[in-house]
């Protein structure tokens, strides 16, 4: 096996090799070139290794087998074109026509339309269809079209040859079938890499975006945006429609529409830039639903794009470009922040190990008053009704109070959650958000939010590691408030889904428009879910429409074996912001 490995290895990178310069560096072109090439030689190599076989076994082979081997033989000289020109449509278009041209020479050498092989003509069709190009396939059904006229009505030629022995008809019907769903097959291949291509291509592009500070939009001369780039979702809270509606114009404040509109005109009549301030309305509400709408000062700076050709374009056809900027001194402190993370984690580093140290001391310390306390009340002399006897039982009370809460508070530590096994047993995940909300309440109160649970009376106790849950449940929350507005209220809630526990954790703000995004959250998610992986869970983001996103945890009822960590992908798609202001 590993001698074939290597062997399918070296002849995969030969192929690779023999890919057009020019195709060879494109996501989207690379997988037709190296699929074609690869068809291409199996099929002159099948026809070297069964034309020996057949003269050795059959004798001579029958006069539509000659055609057919010859058309196989011809996918080399394709196969050598396309490496050397890098034109992939022509040698698909090549290859189909003389596929079809071969069927068509058999049908009239084997009885005209009536011949078995008339339905291949069917097959070059399916060909086309891996050419990028509209042309090829349209030539290709006109060739096979005039092909199948000629055959219908021109006179078959005096030499006739017999039909292959055999039931030939089921046969080629048979054949037919197995090579169309082998090009239905490699055509569904080609569709899925390309499609992969798009997604690693888009992905590459959101997270360019998000690097960046600015918005960068194109307007068309009919009024449409389209956006390039950017942090639009970390700016406007949401995502803009998908239509061709000027939907920044309808988010500005009543009283800046008229500097928008006059800028915007002056820019496209003279081509000199703009820059100037605008308030512009954030988040998923809509103009008459309960509350107040939130505004933020951004800065807008228009410019003409550069001229195609040199060619000086008229003020109509001029196309613009739309640099947003965000003025919020909360935002750029934000983005000072994420700059300076990465010497922030070098503190919480040391941090750590400070805890850490002073975490292992206070146990001993409270093991200590927990061991004087009971020695105090066993001790000759003191009663069980005396103060002494009382006083001690306070202290050893408190010690074990404060040894409980002091591990609660070191869970919270990603130090502490690298266990080797989890350690399952029976949750009440009621008393475990019971104890996570006492932990986060304090951080809670000083931001100004609320936090809500919604106990239902019939939910099963969950099968997990208490540590890991805890843990888990206590980042999520906390981030949640963290990253929530005074005057939010943060709702957890837990039901039955399709036999397991789901737990969710909602964000509604009173005071904003705005909903709750993870974007912000995704190392603290990314955590939570290696977590909760170990123990059997899962955490994803759901996106409601008008509501933002919401975390939910799936818990299982029953035990499940403990899986390796993943990252974690949030839902990158938001839903469609409102149209008006």
């Amino acid at each position: 096996m590993s001698f074939l490995r290597v062997c399918l290895s070296h002849w995969a990178s030969r192929v690779d090799g023999m890919i057009h310069p020019q195709a060879a560096g494109d996501s989207f072109l690379a997988p037709l070139h190296r699929s074609f090439l690869i068809s291409s030689m199996l099929s002159g190599a099948a026809a070297l290794f069964v034309l020996p076989l057949h003269l050795a076994l059959a004798g001579p082979p029958h006069v539509a087998e000659i055609l057919v081997l010859a058309w196989m033989l011809s996918q080399w000289p394709l196969a050598l074109y396309l490496s050397q020109s890098g034109k992939l449509n022509r040698a698909i278009g090549v290859s189909s026509s003389l596929f079809a041209c071969t069927v068509a020479a058999i049908c009239i050498l084997t009885g005209g339309n009536a011949s078995f092989a008339a339905i291949w003509l069917l097959i070059p069709l399916v060909e086309a269809a891996f050419s990028t190009s509209r042309k090829t396939p349209v030539l290709v059904a006109t060739l096979c079209a005039v092909l199948l006229a000629a055959i219908t009505f021109l006179p078959l030629p005096q030499l006739q040859f017999q039909p292959l022995q055999g039931p030939a008809l089921f046969v080629t019907t048979l054949a037919a079938l197995i090579y169309a769903g082998m090009l239905a097959y490699r055509l569904s291949v080609d569709r899925k890499r390309a499609r992969n291509a798009m997604l690693a291509s888009e992905s590459r592009r959101q997270l360019m975006s998000q690097s960046v500070s600015e918005v960068f939009c194109e307007l068309d001369p009919g009024g449409r945006i389209r956006v390039l780039g950017g942090p639009v979702k970390r700016i406007f809270g949401g995502l803009p429609v998908a239509g061709g509606e000027d939907w920044l114009f309808q988010r500005l404040h009543v009283a800046d529409r008229p500097l928008y509109l006059t800028r915007l005109s002056d820019v496209r009549h003279s081509g000199a830039p703009a820059v100037f301030d605008v308030r512009v309305r954030v988040g998923a509400s809509v103009p008459g639903e309960t509350g107040q709408a939130e505004y933020r000062q951004l800065q807008l700076h228009i410019k003409a794009q550069g001229h195609e050709g040199g060619q000086t374009l008229s003020a109509a056809d001029r196309q613009l470009l739309l640099l947003i900027r965000q003025t919020d001194d909360r935002l750029l402190s934000d983005e000072a922040e994420a700059i300076a993370s990465p010497q922030e984690s070098r503190t919480a580093g040391i941090s750590r190990k400070l805890l850490e140290t002073a975490g292992m001391d206070a146990r001993k310390v409270f093991a200590d008053i927990i061991a004087q306390a009971v020695a105090l009340q066993t001790v000759g002399g003191v009663g069980p009704g005396s103060a002494a006897h009382a006083a001690a039982g306070r202290l050893r009370a408190a010690g074990e109070a404060g040894l409980e809460e002091l591990d609660a508070v070191l869970d919270f530590r990603p130090g502490l959650s690298a266990v080797p096994e989890p350690d399952y047993g029976t949750i009440d995940i009621f008393a475990c958000l019971a104890q996570c909300r006492k932990l986060v309440t304090p951080i809670a109160d000083r931001r100004g939010v609320e936090i809500e649970t919604e106990e239902a009376d019939d939910l099963p106790p969950a099968v997990a590691d208490g540590k890991c849950l805890r843990q888990a449940l206590c980042f999520i929350l906390s981030d949640m408030v963290e990253t929530s507005e005074s005057g939010a209220v943060v709702t957890v809630s837990g039901q039955t889904d399709r036999g397991d526990l789901e737990i969710v954790l909602s964000v509604k703000n009173r005071h904003s428009s705005l909903s709750w995004s993870s974007d912000a959250s995704r190392p603290v998610l990314d955590f939570a879910r290696e977590l909760l992986e170990r123990t059997g869970g899962s955490v994803s983001v759901q996106t409601m429409l008008g509501h933002g996103e919401s975390v939910a945890v799936r818990l299982p009822v029953r035990p499940v074996p403990a899986r390796r960590a993943g990252p974690i992908h949030a839902d990158p798609a938001g839903g469609p912001v409102a149209k008006s202001a």
